[in-house]
């Protein structure tokens, strides 16, 4: 059998090594355009900032993939797929395969705004190009604009005031930061984390045109302000890579990604895909989307080189919209349903957000926040939202879980949670939460199941 792979990414590497685990012999090739690949991009902040290098961020060497017996041709870019001959053409030349993975990825958007092209408008891509362009051009000035108010522009902005910026604007369209993981609630809070470390931010605003000068490229926004700065970031999001994928005639979704099966099948059976290019689903409600996170695309990759192997056996759950990341020290995490989304569907939701500490204060507890959103009806957890210290991740990897498993509130209040006091409370933050969401129901008049089923 022969196992052509195209795009290098985190599910053509982790369903090849799946497959070798596996004990399947088949040959496997994996076709990128880059001249390195086997690197996570969302590394390359922290590689300006100075805390990673490059090599840091390899975590698959040539050798690994010699010693796996898989063919990694870089710098090859596939031009097209031929389904009914079961090729795909790479300079000039066809290349036979049995079964096709497509991994693909995502590019960033690019604006379509008058005059903001040139030297000092710079991008952060996967591509490490973009972040070598990026740190030649740092140096040279000490003012800086982020258009996107995502993860990339938030980790750029800490990046920035740690390299003596001078003066670092955010531009975002949207009303609040990190809006598509965060409601307005907890977005002010993490704006405030923001602001005290001297980040500008201008929301509900977006650049109408730009004009670059010898010295200095001036944004005017569409709220009549003009800013001045030495370069510019766009950090607008991205869209799935899909151009090939279209091309060779299979089924794009509605969301602009490659739709997949539940065993990641495209409309070919003879071609799977994963990562950053497919339209994932929510786990709970089913609503498609794009997952850009180098988790899912890696547990694509496992699910890919199983049903490879075993015949379509694995099916991929879907996602919960997991979200975290550290920024000024302050961790942002998420998963499930936002509550303004959830009250658009028409559910009846419960919301509450407190603040706590992870232990007492002698034992170093820091404190935080936890907004926790639940349906009232099916008396379950919908999402998750937390800011605080680093502790917050390993927290929030328990909500999800319960939010996942659809676990009953009413369950949850019961489960135990470890306690010694330099560890945590006896009363953590979450259950605390829980029981009175379950007093909101008793309040309402609903009956609460206590045991199990």
């Amino acid at each position: 059998m022969k196992i052509v792979m195209v795009g290098g990414g985190g599910a053509c590497i982790v369903g090849a090594n799946t497959l070798r685990v596996l004990g399947n012999p088949a040959q496997i090739d994996i076709y990128t355009r880059r001249d390195r690949t086997a690197y996570t991009p969302c590394e390359q902040p922290f590689v300006l900032r100075d805390i990673l290098s490059y090599n840091d961020m390899f975590y698959a060497t040539p050798s690994w993939f010699e010693r796996k017996r898989i063919g990694l041709h870089t710098e090859k870019n596939v031009d097209s797929i031929d389904r009914e001959k079961k090729t795909i053409k790479v300079d000039g030349k066809d290349i036979p395969y049995d079964i096709l993975v497509i991994n693909t990825g995502a590019r960033n958007k690019m604006p379509d705004i008058p005059g903001l092209t040139g030297d000092r408008v710079q991008y952060l891509t996967t591509e490490l190009n973009s972040a070598k362009k990026i740190e030649s051009i740092m140096p040279k000035g000490k003012r800086a604009v982020i258009l996107g108010g995502g993860i990339i522009g938030l980790e750029m902005a800490e990046t920035l005031i740690k390299k003596a910026y001078s003066s670092v604007s955010m531009i975002v369209s949207s009303a609040s930061l990190l809006s598509q993981q965060l409601d307005p609630d907890m977005g002010e809070k993490f704006y405030h984390v923001l602001k005290d470390k001297g980040v500008s931010l201008r929301f509900s605003t977006s650049v109408v045109r730009a004009e670059s000068g010898k010295d200095e490229i001036k944004l005017f926004l569409s709220n009549g302000e003009t800013v001045e700065a030495d370069w510019v970031l766009v950090a607008k999001g991205i869209i799935p890579d899909v151009e090939l994928a279209r091309d060779a005639g299979l089924k794009i979704g509605k969301t602009g990604g490659i739709e997949v099966n539940q065993y990641l099948q495209t409309s070919d059976p003879c071609i799977y895909a994963g990562g950053d290019c497919i339209e994932a689903w929510n786990m709970l409600n089913g609503e498609k989307t794009i997952t850009a996170l180098a988790t899912h695309s890696n547990r694509n990759g496992r699910v890919i080189g199983r049903n490879i192997h075993f015949g379509n056996t694995v099916p991929f759950l879907g996602s919960l919209n997991i979200f975290g990341a550290e920024i000024f020290g302050t961790t942002v995490v998420s998963a499930g349903i936002k509550e303004t989304a959830a009250k658009k569907e028409g559910l009846e939701v419960l919301s509450i957000v407190r603040k706590a500490t992870t232990r007492k204060k002698m034992f170093n507890g820091k404190d935080f926040w936890a907004k926790l959103l639940a349906d009232s009806n099916k008396q379950t957890l919908l999402g998750v939202q937390m800011l605080g210290p680093r502790e917050v991740s390993r927290i929030g990897e328990r909500v999800l879980l319960m939010i996942g498993e659809e676990i009953p509130l009413a369950r949850i209040s019961q489960y135990e949670t470890i306690f010694s006091p330099p560890l945590s409370n006896a009363y953590d933050l979450i259950t605390n939460e829980v029981d009175i969401l379950i007093g909101e129901l008793l309040k309402m008049g609903k009956s609460v199941k206590w045991l199990r089923k």
